[in-house]
């Protein structure tokens, strides 16, 4: 199981639409049963059926324009009640950043949760700006 999970892992530097899938399946590597052996076989079957898909990084017109998306569950893990948050960020039409991770906290309400959200996704908008003008990457308006 974790030569398995392994190998998914590596494919998520391509593959973003596997993350909140393989993250929680390496959650249970350790102790794992029966049910997380054949949600990774499944997680394996799409792989196969989706080898064409991955990022595409083209040169185009479009302006650099950074463009960040954000969300979270509330409570979404029954076993622990911790929700689980995450964003992606794109330049151009490309997708440069993202995340899918469990809060470290149990938040109380909904308005708790997208907060934690919401400041971890502006300390990586800051961040990719920051990286952006070391680059001398001009950017005509403000991150949406």
């Amino acid at each position: 199981m974790m030569q398995m999970v392994g190998s998914l892992m590596y494919l998520l530097a391509t593959r973003p639409d596997l993350a909140y899938s393989v993250c929680l399946v390496a959650r249970f590597m350790e102790r794992s049963t029966e049910i997380h052996i054949a949600a990774v076989k499944r997680i394996m079957r799409y792989v196969k059926g989706t080898v064409g898909y991955g990022l595409l990084y083209k040169k185009t017109s479009i302006e650099m324009q950074l463009h960040g998306w954000t969300d979270s569950d509330y409570a979404g893990d029954l076993d622990d009640r911790k929700s689980t948050s995450g964003y992606v960020f794109m330049l151009r039409e490309g997708v440069i950043s993202w995340s899918s991770k469990k809060q470290l906290i149990v938040s109380l309400s909904k308005t708790e949760v997208e907060f934690i959200v919401v400041a971890s996704c502006s300390c990586q908008c800051i961040w990719i700006n920051n990286v952006l003008k070391h680059l001398k990457v001009k950017q005509n308006k403000s991150t949406i």
